[in-house]
């Protein structure tokens, strides 16, 4: 596609769309976006940023980049494991969508929230506590308290309530996106006038599908119809450790199959091994030596599982099942599964909402990428063991983050590479170890979750031509001149 390039005039004209102060083309501003992205290692800095407040705003935009052939990248609180900007060349208008920011409709009947996309976790949070403390919106899991409602939604991504709901997307029943021809759609039953979005399926089949994993590629989502969860007030962490991820792997699976019991109560089922730990602080502070870990009581694997319930004497009922479970387990096969005793501060931390528990791998060498796939539940510790393999072999530490997704009929495995980002090579290596997994991943069919615009998804796609074809097709219908930004999945 041929594109142009940002004009004074046409900064002129943004400037009157959304007012002075809100459109920035100063170059310490374009390259403070940039600075703060980790996980994209390829991103350049925009010609323009502007920040709207109002849907017809976002819709006088879209239209003026498009009678002008000018890139457009939608973008929020960009952050999850860290901030996102991920734009390309030619990189255009960085429609910053942080402005929008307003909780529009709570509904504990239908249990949903309306919610734009500038929306944070910790405010969101923040609100349900004070208004609504016996409802819990999904907020992401593990992403600071700066990461936005909508921005996990669309990604697909990990919620505190995964391990029962599913990932983010399916809490979503309804969204408004303003597309490049000018047309604002409704999504579900949202789409007929009048309607609440309380039925994602809506008049016929779903295009809002279209807009969940498409990373801002098909249109700017700005208002989005979220499940609302009930939330119970007694709650614990419980933690069992392993020698091998297939144990891990296996017994959490025994747990997770009792649907309408005892997993509908773990909302969240995640775990990891033990370099997981020491990523936490900077490389020269701490042990790097298993035995260290070892005698503080920490297996080689591991995996939590976060309990909800509504009485005290429910939540000791689950927790006394899980340990039956487990020992049941042991008892079979003869591998220890032994219990992770917490400290009262561990479990506490666990259980703040939201949590920063992303945030500290930063430290170790400057720099640290997710590098997420999408499993079968029972394929979680081959995965595990492959790339911990390569990470060793490459030279990073084998760190590893595995979670349940609806009741473990899906695992998010997501490898922590970290690396020191000033040393060139240490990217490069990064990039190597991608193209080598993926090969290796995609032939075993697994999917991978944030793909790299120049490794995952050209891999992904030459393999999936005729589902690459049709979405091409798709976006063409609302954005001809393909000004929406092409995101991670490479749709040109």
């Amino acid at each position: 596609m041929s594109y142009n390039p940002v004009t004074k005039d046409i900064i002129t004209a943004l400037k009157s769309i959304v007012g002075n102060e809100y459109v920035n083309d100063s170059v310490p501003m374009r390259y403070a976006y940039v600075s703060k992205g980790i996980m994209g290692l390829e991103s350049i800095p925009a010609e323009v940023i502007v920040r709207p407040r109002y849907v017809e705003e976002v819709r006088k935009i879209l239209v003026l980049a498009n009678e002008n052939k000018i890139p457009v990248t939608p973008v929020a609180g960009g952050l999850s494991g860290g901030f996102a900007s991920p734009l390309i060349s030619p990189s255009g208008i960085l429609l910053d969508l942080s402005r929008m920011d307003r909780i529009v409709e709570v509904d504990t009947d239908c249990r949903y929230m309306v919610v734009e996309p500038g929306v944070r976790s910790g405010t969101v949070w923040a609100y349900f506590r004070k208004h609504y403390p016996d409802w819990a919106p999904p907020v992401p899991d593990g992403a600071p308290p700066a990461a936005t409602v909508l921005g996990d939604a669309l990604e697909r991504g990990f919620s505190m309530v995964t391990g029962r709901y599913g990932p983010q997307a399916d809490m979503v029943l309804g969204a408004e996106v303003v597309v490049p021809t000018g047309d604002v759609l409704y999504t579900g039953s949202w789409a007929l006038p009048g309607a609440k979005p309380f039925y994602k399926w809506g008049l016929g089949p779903d295009i809002g599908g279209l807009f969940l994993g498409a990373q801002g590629t098909m249109g700017v989502v700005t208002k989005a119809a979220v499940k609302i969860v009930p939330h119970p007030h007694f709650k614990t962490v419980v933690a069992y450790g392993m020698d091998n991820p297939y144990d891990m792997q296996d017994a959490t699976l025994e747990v997770s199959k009792y649907e309408m019991g005892i997993a509908d109560h773990c909302v969240m089922v995640q775990g990891g091994n033990w370099p997981l730990v020491m990523t936490r602080w900077p490389e020269d502070k701490v042990p790097k030596d298993y035995e260290f870990y070892k005698k503080l009581g920490i297996s080689e694997w591991w995996m939590n599982f976060e309990i909800w319930a509504h009485s005290q004497e429910e939540l000791d009922f689950v927790c006394k099942r899980i340990d039956e479970i487990m020992k049941s387990y042991e008892s079979r096969t003869g591998h220890k599964l032994p219990q992770w005793k917490l400290h009262p501060k561990q479990i506490a931390s666990r259980l703040k909402k939201p949590n920063k528990i992303a945030i500290p791998y930063s430290l170790w060498n400057a720099g640290f990428l997710f590098i997420t796939w999408y499993t079968p539940w029972k394929d979680c510790a081959e995965f595990a063991e492959i790339y911990n393999e390569k990470m060793v072999e490459y030279g990073f530490p084998p760190v590893m983050w595995i979670a349940s997704i609806d009741h473990c009929r899906q695992a998010i495995c997501m490898p922590i590479v970290c690396f020191d980002a000033s040393k060139p090579g240490d990217v490069d290596k990064v990039q190597e170890l991608n193209r080598e997994t993926t090969e290796i991943f995609l032939d075993k069919g697994w999917v991978e979750y944030r793909p790299d615009p120049y490794v995952h998804a050209p891999m992904m796609y030459s393999r999936a031509k005729t589902y690459h074809e049709y979405l091409k097709k798709i976006r063409a219908i609302w954005d001809p001149n393909y000004i929406m930004h092409p995101g991670r999945l490479a749709i040109p």
